[in-house]
């Protein structure tokens, strides 16, 4: 499996998402890429988490394939 950062001009579109999130996770979703080519290039859905570091004050957004860890073991990677 991967983790990666995601950048700030990601196109996607959720398929899934969970309601009951951990205290700094601000998303956990499944998703589809909408750009032709990253579609071409990855057809698989994948999952996105965002989360609120709070000792750097900022926000993340994680792309992965692992879709049996929890938001909070992708967030700790």
């Amino acid at each position: 499996f991967f983790v990666v950062r995601a950048k700030s001009n990601l196109q996607y579109k959720c398929v899934k998402w969970k309601r009951r999130l951990p205290k700094n996770i601000l998303t956990d979703a499944e998703i589809e890429l909408t750009v032709y080519k990253s579609r071409k290039d990855y057809p698989e859905n994948l999952r996105l988490v965002r989360y609120f570091d709070e000792e750097q004050n900022m926000e993340f957004m994680s792309l992965t394939n692992a879709m049996d860890l929890t938001a909070q073991q992708i967030a700790d990677l």
